[in-house]
């Protein structure tokens, strides 16, 4: 039946690599937070810690920062900890570099190669050592298009809004997006790459070498979520959470047996122009539809999801305020936690030994909260905005910060300059 309608709403647009898109559309105001489920505990807690992560006694501080051109907002660690992929609202003066997604080099402190560049500011990135495409950057952006980068690529130099040069490190580029890709992340395995959009969809690109490689092979439409803006895979690569701006994290389940869409039905999708997505989506709405395993909304807004590295829980943080764990079986809540006053929660991230989690708020700070209890070790203060992302180093012994405002906000669509626009690194004390 799917592979049927699939059929019947495809719409040929075979000059698509060559076309830029209309004017992307612009984001929804953020709706005004809902208050928390439950008031967040008071700073400060019990000591801990232990083989997982240093002693709460043993404070981040800020170790260096660097300039960026413009609003971070996005972050990606290099699999061994050298570097990160950092991208948002940057418009380099002095090459006219923009649209672009920079690398940034811990030990050097500097920025060394952009890949570039998209027709739109990027929004989203991952960085993966992959079994079949070796070692890639990935961005995504408000152009509706995905780019695939060498990561060991020199580079570009210039930029020609579009350009998508093999000598750049160029790889492949995944459009045919009728929405800004607002996060990305590779499955444990490689085979797959999610990425979620602000078309209320999740779309399950396949990276594994096939007749298939880099299309699309499974999709969700989700018309409650209004826009989805966080996915994260869990360490068996069979859960997928998300966030949106509904104010829902959900957990889905995937099975490539089961969820993979058949040759036709891949092909069929392959034909479908960005522009009659909507159109198809509606028409096929519930074939489409997909049940998540659990879900709980009333956050105001859910800016980023993340599993525990075990991948037995999940973390969702909000803009009611509310950083919470749940059970990824069965949704059970562990606990909810925030800050003093539940400023919005906006950047998040998990250590890699499971023991912390990191939040980036709405008052400036950065909170460091026991994965365990969701007692509070402490705030890191020196950013000068929303702090949009938050990332632990893969050996956890560092934590990078973006402040650039809100992942999608009307009030800095438009920006480049703001009052924090650095790359911050901190480690423990």
């Amino acid at each position: 039946m799917l592979a049927a309608a699939m059929v019947l709403w495809a719409l040929g647009d075979a000059a698509w690599a060559e076309r830029k898109p209309h004017t992307p559309h612009r984001p929804h105001t953020p709706r005004k937070p809902r208050e928390p489920k439950q008031p967040p505990p008071p700073a400060g807690g019990e000591e801990g810690g232990g083989a997982q992560g240093p002693a709460l006694d043993a404070p981040l501080v800020q170790r260096q920062s660097a300039a960026l051109p413009g609003r971070g907002t996005h972050l990606a660690w290099a699999p061994d900890g050298r570097a990160l992929a950092v991208g948002g609202h940057f418009k380099d003066r002095t090459s006219s570099l923009r649209y672009d997604t920079r690398v940034y080099d811990v030990a050097a402190n500097a920025l060394t190669k952009s890949f570039a560049c998209h027709y739109y500011w990027t929004v989203s990135a991952a960085w993966a050592r992959n079994p079949w495409v070796g070692e890639v950057v990935v961005s995504g952006a408000a152009d509706h298009a995905v780019k695939v980068w060498n990561a060991q690529a020199p580079g570009s130099t210039a930029c020609r809004a579009g350009q998508f040069l093999a000598a750049d490190g160029a790889l492949a580029r995944l459009d045919r997006i009728n929405g800004w890709i607002t996060a990305l992340a590779f499955s444990p395995d490689g085979r797959w790459l999610a990425g979620v959009s602000r078309d209320r969809s999740v779309r399950i690109w396949q990276v594994e070498p096939g007749v298939h490689q880099w299309r699309v092979v499974a999709l969700w439409y989700d018309r409650p979520a209004t826009n989805f803006v966080s996915v994260d895979w869990a360490a068996d690569g069979r859960s997928i959470a998300t966030g949106d701006r509904s104010g829902r994290i959900a957990v889905w389940d995937f099975d490539p047996s089961r969820d993979r869409w058949s040759a036709g039905q891949i092909e069929a999708y392959a034909k479908v122009s960005w522009e009659g997505q909507p159109t198809w989506f509606n028409k096929n709405a519930a074939a489409l539809a997909k049940i998540p395993r659990w879900s709980e909304g009333g956050h105001g807004a859910v800016w980023r999801v993340r599993f525990s590295p075990d991948g037995t829980r999940v973390a969702a943080a909000g803009a009611d305020g509310l950083l919470g764990v749940y059970d990824t079986a069965t949704g059970a809540v562990a606990f909810r936690t925030g800050a003093p006053k539940a400023p919005s929660l906006h950047g998040m991230d998990w250590h890699p030994g499971g023991a912390w989690i990191a939040a980036g708020a709405a008052d400036d700070r950065i909170y460091v909260f026991d994965a365990t209890t969701g007692a509070a070790a402490g705030a890191l203060e020196g950013s000068a905005d929303t702090v949009t992302a938050v990332a632990w180093s893969p050996d956890g012994t560092m934590l990078a910060s973006v402040a650039g405002g809100p992942l999608l906000s009307q009030s800095t669509h438009d920006l480049v300059t703001g009052p924090d626009t650095a790359i911050r690194i901190w480690s423990w004390k």
